[in-house]
């Protein structure tokens, strides 16, 4: 049994943590975490809860998972039926975005090294634009431009 003094009220927990109390009990609605205690009206938590919300703030601004996802992955493999592919998922998912990321800072830095004001009519960045989302990114600044335009 947790000592009461090592119980935090929600409101500092979720001043340590940065998250709102109105987050905190969101996340009890979905089943994501649950106090220790109730007394006088308020919630109050202890380490191995405070550690859960810890995971939780993580993987929501780090990882970008939604709160099932979050769930799934706190239910550990035992409890969970899907908690592998939850994790094969989530890492092609990052991998999506971390090719993005890359594109868009490979982009932006063409621009800023060969422009020194809009880019407009530079091949490459044509070609970049009018692309279809998910199609292959130019890898030469000297490709011709793509110019149809996305469907409606």
């Amino acid at each position: 049994m947790t000592e009461p003094s090592a119980l935090l009220p929600i409101d500092e927990v979720a001043r340590r943590l940065g998250l709102r109390a109105s987050a905190i009990r969101y996340y009890e609605e979905r089943g994501l975490i649950t106090p220790t205690s109730r007394h006088s009206g308020r919630r109050w938590y202890g380490p191995a809860e405070v550690r859960r919300l810890a995971v939780i703030r993580y993987w929501q601004q780090s990882g970008l998972m939604s709160l099932a996802d979050i769930a799934g992955i706190l239910a550990g493999p035992e409890h969970s039926q899907g908690w592998n592919q939850v994790l094969a998922d989530r890492i092609e998912a990052l991998q999506v975005q971390i090719d993005r990321m890359a594109a868009a800072r490979e982009y932006l830095e063409h621009i800023l090294l060969h422009h020194h004001a809009a880019p407009d009519g530079c091949p490459h960045y044509e070609a970049l634009i009018w692309q279809p989302p998910g199609a292959a990114r130019p890898h030469s600044h000297h490709e011709p431009p793509i110019r149809s335009l996305p469907d409606a």
